[in-house]
């Protein structure tokens, strides 16, 4: 974004972003620049992603007329630490009613493509149309900054190569850039929702190591696919503007401070080891998901602790670009005689990245314990392009399901445990050989004729904690966790049960996708006063936290009349029957989601969502 303002106090809407259309049948290219109309276009992300999913109606996701577009937040690309991530938003073919039609959502990733994105000058990228042959799109600038200049080139030599393949042989053809890619399972959408967009880091470039970061949730993969697009390549010089001590002070919170102190490993600030940490935290209350989201309440899931992992592996703390958190937790093989641990040991081999969701869901959650056998999945569910948590989620089902009518199986008859089989499954979805588990939870659920033990809301899967703690889930616009900060307050904030507190923690919950705008990274915990102090920095503005926050309400409501528009029903905003009808006496947190708690939930929160909307004067096209 730019200004051609001369007033040192600026307003949001001095300022313009550069937005291309990609029309992929004709291959015409046009770039625009547009005024921030007001501060959701300001501060970008999904503020502007459900506005244009607003002018688009699609009753097929894989239409070529279904919008796929590209976002940038105000922060990505910039100084402030974290400010790194992508957005890619639109019709779900995952998130979607009962009754088929496609629901807005977006997925976030991290490291250098979002921000080499910025360093080319682009902001918007909006993807239309299908290309008659396998493309990608070539993003360059000369300078940091821009103007860009905009190409689709040839990618047949790309088709059939998995996401690190990809990324790899791009590198080869395109010095100082970072790209977008699918794998298998978006090249083969017509049998899978649930294939991501994999993101270059920088230490999967200079590495050779598959570390891809991941637009994961939602299927975009596959609509990127379904356009015959198999990567966006971003090529620019670097921003090397100077960082401000308003930003300084900003970053030095970023990286030492109280929020992100769960993401840092203990040498840092005493840091409490990063998401990995979620399991020997959730398993002895009994609230890992295993075997379907059902603890089992015994210690097989002790064996996925990252205790368990220090001594036979060299377990590495990480980062994405210039980030001092370095929450990724990367697996080596151990050298013969190296005894020390962490990041005094020597590495072998790269092994894979464990974060929290794809190591639950793909392992304990589908009854699978053993420590290769862990590492093998998480790394063909990256190679291959899945979104781990829809993955996951749609395997144990079908072994729950395969437990209860092993008369009439599913997926092959798949059971608990059976990693190998899982392993083959994938593979065979990916080659588009198996939409049985393709087509993710819910649709395999109404299949089967039983939605009760279906992890899912709204077509699309929950992430790795239980519903019976947590019955926000509902209102989550974009996966359950990271669009809605309910998770986990059972657990942390003194197990209150109470109609009142829920209703206020669904109310406050939709803040936490403040960073799905500004594109700075949750793990990071900006506090609301940094941000605001370094917006009014960086872009000269008089800006309020409440500025803020009335952007990320209206984003919200705006995102809220879009699944209401497509025609979800009462029934949909609900959380699985299995927690009305049976409890899990291994939970060792309050039961107290009855059907009536909900419906008396929904009743106070739908009210209020409604009077927002009105209020703020929020509406989308009929």
């Amino acid at each position: 974004m730019w200004t051609e303002s001369k007033n040192p106090k600026k307003a949001p809407t001095d300022y313009k972003y550069r937005s291309a259309t990609v029309d992929l049948a004709s291959g015409k290219i046009t770039v625009e620049e547009k005024p921030c109309r007001d501060m959701e276009d300001f501060l970008g992300g999904i503020g502007r992603v459900f506005k244009v999913l607003s002018r688009y109606d699609v009753p097929d996701p894989y239409a070529p007329s279904a919008p796929l577009v590209l976002e940038l937040g105000c922060f990505t690309g910039g100084l402030v630490m974290t400010g790194l991530r992508a957005f890619f938003g639109g019709y779900s073919p995952l998130k979607s009613t009962r009754k088929g039609a496609p629901s807005a959502m977006w997925s976030a990733g991290s490291d250098k493509f979002g921000v080499k994105m910025a360093c080319a000058g682009m902001d918007e990228v909006l993807f239309l149309g299908r290309s008659p042959k396998p493309v990608m799109l070539v993003v360059r600038s000369e300078a940091p900054g821009g103007p860009p200049a905009l190409a689709l080139a040839d990618a047949a030599s790309l088709l059939g190569k998995d996401t690190h393949e990809k990324i790899m042989a791009l590198k080869g053809r395109y010095a100082d850039a970072h790209f977008a890619v699918i794998g298998p399972p978006g090249e083969n959408w017509k049998a899978n929702r649930m294939a991501g967009i994999a993101l270059s880091s920088v230490n999967h470039l200079e590495s050779g190591d598959c570390k891809p970061r991941f637009c994961g949730r939602g299927g975009f993969g596959g609509v990127m696919g379904s356009k015959n697009l198999l990567a966006v390549v971003a090529q620019a010089p670097d921003d090397k503007t100077a960082v401000s001590e308003v930003v300084k002070e900003a970053n030095k919170v970023i990286a030492r401070g109280a929020a992100s102190k769960p993401y840092r490993d203990p040498y840092k600030a005493e840091g409490l080891g990063g998401t990995w940490r979620n399991i020997a935290g959730l398993h002895p209350l009994g609230c890992l998901p295993e075997r379907n989201f059902w603890a089992p309440g015994n210690q097989d899931a002790a064996q996925l602790y990252r205790a368990s992992f220090e001594k036979p592996y060299v377990v590495k703390d990480e980062s994405c670009y210039k980030c001092g958190i370095a929450c990724h937790k990367n697996i080596y093989d151990r050298p013969a005689g190296e005894a020390a641990e962490g990041r005094k040991a020597k590495k072998g081999r790269f092994r894979v990245k464990f974060d929290y969701e794809p190591l639950d869901l793909l392992t304990a959650n589908c009854g699978v314990y053993g420590a290769e056998e862990s590492l093998e999945l998480v790394e063909l569910g990256d190679r291959l392009g899945y979104d781990a948590i829809s993955l996951g989620a749609t395997l144990s089902y079908a072994m729950e399901w395969n437990d209860r009518h092993p008369e009439r199986p599913a997926l092959e008859g798949l059971r608990y445990g059976d990693a190998q089989k899982m392993m083959a499954l994938m593979r065979k979805a990916a080659a588009g050989q198996c939409e049985e588990l393709g087509q993710g939870c819910m649709r395999l659920a109404l299949q089967c004729g039983d939605l009760s033990f279906a992890m899912q809301g709204k077509g699309l899967e929950y992430p790795a904690y239980l519903p019976e703690t947590n019955p926000g889930y509902p209102w989550a616009l974009a996966g359950g966790h990271m669009s809605m900060r309910t998770f986990l307050l059972l657990i942390l904030d003194g197990q209150k049960t109470d109609i009142d507190y829920w209703e206020r923690a669904v109310m406050n919950g939709i803040y936490y996708t403040r960073d799905d705008m500004i594109g700075t990274c949750k793990f990071a915990g900006v506090p609301d006063k940094n941000v605001v102090d370094s917006l009014n920095d960086m872009y000269g503005l008089s800006a309020t936290d409440e500025d803020v926050k009335g952007a990320i309400r209206r984003t919200y409501l705006r995102g809220r009349l879009l699944e209401k528009k497509v025609g979800y029903t009462d029934e949909e905003y609900d959380i699985p029957a299995r927690v009305y009808e049976k409890t899990n006496p291994n939970v060792k947190m309050p039961s107290f989601i009855t059907r009536e708690f909900m419906a008396e939930l929904k009743k106070r929160v739908e009210r209020n969502w409604d009077e927002l909307t009105e209020k703020e004067g929020v509406k989308v096209p009929a």
